[in-house]
């Protein structure tokens, strides 16, 4: 006796097997949907009709989130944002100097909360850091790895607030490798093999444990790469090496919480000890 196979699937989903072009790819973990390469989706394929739901009902999020909030910069607008880690348990938190630079108010969100005005400490635009401080006091704040001593391939792990189209409302974590094989623009950053964008400027570079070992600041130029030398290279990011961090802290009074202990973390766990320390920084003008 012949049986009827009935197969399950989620409205929109479609397989990517023989497809010979672009297919819609839905990163659920990031909250978003692209076009892409078959083999270079990590998500699940959907159709036309099933990416432009996905697109309007993010839409849809947003708006309702930001819906009635009053902005916390009075008379002025957002001009940009990045993202920021708390290092103290007083409010303090670093970021790149490219983030804040020439704004003229700067705003924190940590994940989850509402966005309240920051104050620029100090700011070294050689290493590109900046040090900020706001009146709440955080719910975590970062440790850092100690030694600092990187290995090529060792797992990564980028949490921030990257720029999809959309003012990206929750944190979002990456993973990536340790990637000391290139020359970074400066000596005092180390290159990463990594999906990072605009956005994640400023975050935390984290080992398996979820301790600091360097902040993003940087990601190639694949267009400009290509243009000049042929080759396509991409999710190739820079970050600056903790040493260099660690002593811009300590030159403005704020003592780094070092810490020697390692403890392998799944991306759940390690998400979740990021998502105490981490927020969105926004720039004003």
């Amino acid at each position: 006796m012949a049986f009827a196979i009935a197969v399950l699937a989620v409205p929109g989903e479609v397989s990517a097997q023989g497809a010979s072009g672009p297919v819609w790819c839905h990163d659920a973990g990031r909250d978003l949907v692209r076009r892409t390469a078959p083999a270079d989706c990590t998500g699940k394929v959907v159709d036309d009709a099933g990416a432009a739901r996905i697109k309007a009902e993010r839409i849809e999020r947003v708006r309702r989130r930001l819906q009635g909030r009053v902005p916390p910069v009075a008379g002025q607008r957002r001009r940009g944002s990045g993202t920021g880690f708390f290092v103290s348990a007083d409010g303090h938190l670093i970021t790149n100097n490219h983030v804040v630079d020439g704004c003229a108010a700067i705003s924190v969100a940590p994940a989850g909360e509402d966005e309240s005005k920051a104050e620029l400490l100090a700011a070294d635009a050689g290493h590109d850091l900046a040090l900020l401080k706001i009146a709440a006091r955080p719910d975590g704040v970062a440790a850092f790895r100690d030694p600092a001593t990187l290995h090529q391939g060792e797992d990564i792990a980028v949490v921030g607030y990257p720029l999809h189209g959309l003012v990206t409302i929750k944190p979002i974590l990456v993973t990536g490798q340790v990637y000391i094989g290139t020359s970074p623009p400066r000596a005092d950053m180390f290159a990463m093999s990594i999906d990072i964008r605009r956005g994640n400027s400023g975050g935390p570079v984290l080992d398996r444990s979820g301790r600091i070992v360097g902040v993003v600041v940087a990601k190639v130029n694949t267009p400009g790469v290509f243009a000049a030398t042929g080759q396509l290279v991409r999710d190739l990011g820079y970050a600056i090496r903790l040493p260099v961090t660690t002593d811009f802290l300590c030159r403005h009074g704020v003592a780094p919480t070092p810490d020697p202990s390692f403890t392998d973390l799944d991306d759940e766990a390690l998400f979740a000890r990021a998502r105490a320390f981490v927020a969105r920084i926004g720039c004003w003008k």
